[in-house]
C-alpha cells in the first residue's frame, strides 16, 4: 500500500512504539485514515504524533506506554500489527 513505506517497531517493559515513514505526500492522508479506522476497530487509543521531514515526507509515530491497560495486555501489539499488516508493510526496522 505505501510505495518506499517502512516501519520501526520499538519495545520494552512498559512501552511500545512503532514509527511508520513514508515519503510521498498522498501517503499521509492514507497513515492517518487507517489509524483512525483500526481505533474504531479495536476500541485503542494510542498516542499518535505525526512529524513532517519536508513537504512530501515524515513520519508518524504511535505509542503505548507504562500507565495504559494496554500494556498489561497484547492489544498494543495488536493494534501495531493490524496497522502494519494493513499498510502491507512487511518489514520492520529501517529507521535508524
Amino acid at each position: 500500500m505505501l510505495d518506499n513505506g517502512c516501519a520501526s517497531v520499538r519495545m520494552e517493559e512498559g512501552y511500545m512504539r512503532a514509527i511508520i515513514e513514508y515519503t510521498k505526500p498522498e501517503c499521509r492522508s492514507i497513515i492517518c485514515d487507517l489509524l483512525g479506522e483500526v481505533e474504531k476497530e479495536l476500541d485503542i487509543f494510542p498516542e499518535v504524533m505525526h512529524k513532517r521531514k519536508d513537504a512530501s515526507s515524515g513520519t508518524f509515530s504511535v505509542e503505548f506506554g507504562g500507565s495504559e491497560d494496554h500494556m498489561c495486555t497484547r492489544t498494543g501489539g495488536k493494534f501495531i500489527e493490524t496497522v502494519l499488516k494493513k499498510l502491507e508493510l512487511t518489514e520492520c526496522g529501517c529507521l535508524q
